[in-house]
């Protein structure tokens, strides 16, 4: 009883002083702008995302900038290592599955190539349908029979994922210490090739393969690049880490590609 009385003073007390004092004006338009202004002018203490790169986005950014990008057809990079996990009763890819939005993304940063995505052309047509079915209004909307073309179609896969605890040598080195007795290593090996769609050539393809090494932090806990936590028990964090090598390595297939100087506009 003693608290509820305690209570109902406290939201008396609130109650009287809110009665109490008088509600100020709202800010004027002038105001309002000038405060928007000084976020727009210093946008970086509301942004919360940061730009996701990886040490082998500096190549593609290195890259000159070319006289002409070619333009290349993508569709989906799958994952066939068919390994799966349970979380809860669901069962889901341990690999991620964004590998096609990283490859899109690295042939982007590289800017050597006109991307023409056809992984959600399905979407892209509901659109043109529209128009065609006189569902638009008329001069809105895209124009039909003015999608772009290309000569080249690049495809490939994901083949091979481990995250596995590991036990070094006295020479071992992680993240420039000497080595412990246990330590993480997470590796990917990714297929990919570019086709020529008009004989179904495949004129070029690689196969790529990276691992980081992550440093025991705990008993059942490995840091991966100081940010990367994996825990070994449960397996928590193994994706986050096979994510990063996957976007590393699709960089560097990027990278390879245009040095090989195979592709013709």
């Amino acid at each position: 009883m003693e608290i509820v009385m305690i209570g109902l003073l406290a939201l008396g007390l609130l109650i009287g002083g809110v009665a109490g004092v008088e509600t100020p004006p709202p800010p004027t338009t002038e105001v309002v702008a000038a405060e928007m202004e000084s976020v727009l002018a210093s946008p970086e203490d509301v942004l919360l995302s940061v730009n996701n790169v990886t040490t082998a986005s500096q190549l593609l950014a290195a890259l000159p900038e070319p006289d002409q990008r070619i333009p290349i057809v993508i569709y989906a990079i799958t994952d066939s290592t068919g390994q799966f996990k349970a979380d809860g009763g669901a069962v889901s890819s341990v690999v991620t599955q964004g590998a096609t939005e990283m490859l899109i993304t690295a042939l982007q940063r590289s800017r050597q190539f006109a991307v023409l995505d056809r992984v959600r052309f399905g979407d892209l047509m509901n659109e043109q349908n529209l128009i065609s079915s006189s569902r638009v209004a008329p001069g809105q909307g895209p124009e039909l029979g003015a999608l772009s073309g290309a000569n080249y179609m690049i495809t490939g896969s994901i083949t091979e994922y481990q995250v596995s605890k590991e036990t070094g040598g006295i020479g071992l080195v992680i993240a420039g210490k000497g080595g412990s007795a246990e330590y993480a290593k997470a590796s990917v090996a990714l297929d990919i090739r570019v086709t020529n769609l008009t004989t179904g050539e495949v004129v070029w393809a690689e196969s790529l393969k990276g691992e980081i090494i992550g440093e025991k932090i705990g008993v059942q806990l490995f840091s991966f690049l100081g940010k990367n936590i994996v825990e070994f028990e449960t397996g928590q964090g193994k994706q986050q880490v096979i994510n990063l090598v996957v976007r590393t390595l699709l960089e560097e297939a990027v990278f390879k590609l245009v040095q090989s100087q195979v592709l013709v506009d």
